[in-house]
């Protein structure tokens, strides 16, 4: 499991247009925006590779200016034998 937080900075002109590609997006979700194209948005997904994809193509769409990554949490959901006491 990988959440993500991000800050995206779009044109204000652009901010309909983004909110409605970023919701399309696999567990994206928008949590605020404001005027000025300032966005607050997280990712949930099991795998962190779709995580940093999704990143990646939210550059991509047209009117964003900017992504930060805010915070990010990877947890491994299977357990693993290793280094465990036997």
């Amino acid at each position: 499991m990988t959440i993500c937080s991000l800050v995206v900075q779009a044109k204000p002109e652009y901010l309909d247009n983004v909110n409605e590609t970023l919701n399309t997006m696999n567990g994206v979700e928008v949590h605020a925006q404001n005027e000025y194209g300032k966005m607050v948005i997280s990712i949930d997904h099991p795998s962190r590779e779709y995580c940093s994809k999704t990143m990646t193509d939210m550059t991509r769409i047209n009117g964003v200016m900017s992504t930060s990554l805010v915070y990010e949490y990877q947890e491994d959901l299977e357990p693993t034998t290793e280094g465990a006491i036997q």
